[in-house]
Parts: C-alpha cells; sequence; structure tokens
C-alpha cells in the first residue's frame, strides 16, 4: 500500500460515505474511482459501515480474556463469533490467549454468557471487566500519517 492508498483509506474512515469527488478533492488523487477499486478487490477496503454508539442504545461493553489451550483456541473463537453479543475476537499470546469484546443488552444477558463460557469445558479461565467508559473506538492508525 503507498502513500496515496492510505490517504485513500484514510479519507474513507473519515467519511466512510462521502462522495468520491469530495475524497479525491481530499487526497488529490485523480483515480481515486479505479484505486478504490483496486482496493476493494484486493480486500484492503472490505466494506463500509455506520459508527454506532453502543452506550446511547442501552447496550454494556465487557472485555472478556480466556485462557484456552492451542488446540482448542480456534473452536472456541468460532464458537465466540457465532454470538451475535461478541463485536470483536482476537487470538493474542500470554496467559490469556484469547481476547473479545462483548455489548449486551443487560446483566442477565451478561451472566448466562459468562455462566456458558465457565461450563465451556476447553475454557481454563474466564476473566472479564466491564468497561466504565468508552474513550476512543474505531480511530484509524492511518489518521495523522504523512
Amino acid at each position: 500500500m503507498d502513500r496515496l492508498d492510505k490517504e485513500l483509506v484514510t479519507a474513507l474512515f473519515r467519511q466512510p460515505r462521502a462522495e468520491l469527488i469530495d475524497v479525491a478533492a481530499e487526497t488529490e488523487m485523480v483515480a481515486v474511482q479505479k484505486r478504490l477499486s483496486a482496493l476493494q478487490t484486493d480486500g484492503t477496503v472490505a466494506g463500509y459501515t455506520a459508527k454506532v454508539d453502543y452506550e446511547r442504545l442501552g447496550y454494556r461493553t465487557v472485555i472478556v480474556r480466556l485462557a484456552v489451550d492451542l488446540g482448542s483456541i480456534d473452536d472456541v473463537t468460532d464458537r465466540l463469533r457465532e454470538q451475535p453479543a461478541f463485536v470483536t475476537v482476537y487470538q493474542i499470546s500470554g496467559p490469556f490467549t484469547v481476547f473479545a469484546v462483548g455489548r449486551f443488552e443487560s446483566e442477565a444477558e451478561i451472566a448466562t454468557c459468562l455462566h456458558e463460557l465457565h461450563a465451556d469445558p476447553d475454557v481454563r479461565t474466564v476473566d472479564t471487566s466491564a468497561v466504565r467508559r468508552i474513550h476512543a473506538e474505531n480511530d484509524s492508525p492511518l489518521n495523522g500519517e504523512n
């Protein structure tokens, strides 16, 4: 990805619904449509989405860290991804091998999820933290790059 592609992705990140002409003006690219098509084809730009303030919708955000044996990580992460509450699921290094972010509508939903995780034979340890306040989310590391 060259500098111009990064500028295009950064502009789209700031305004995903922007008209191509606006993006072209911001990034000074003449062939924006062609570059964007190439970025979509190779999977760099995988889609467009709305930024949602889940707190305003009443959702609670919970960070979940799981200790899972290496041989079971794919099974556990697949099961987490199948649950609509989990919006982000990572395999990580360290004593906790799975990191997930969940959005839950109620304390009862959180309790049910935690009960299921503790009962999962592939999960050795469950560690959770309720998010008290979100200071930054969905920011791009490309913002501010020259």
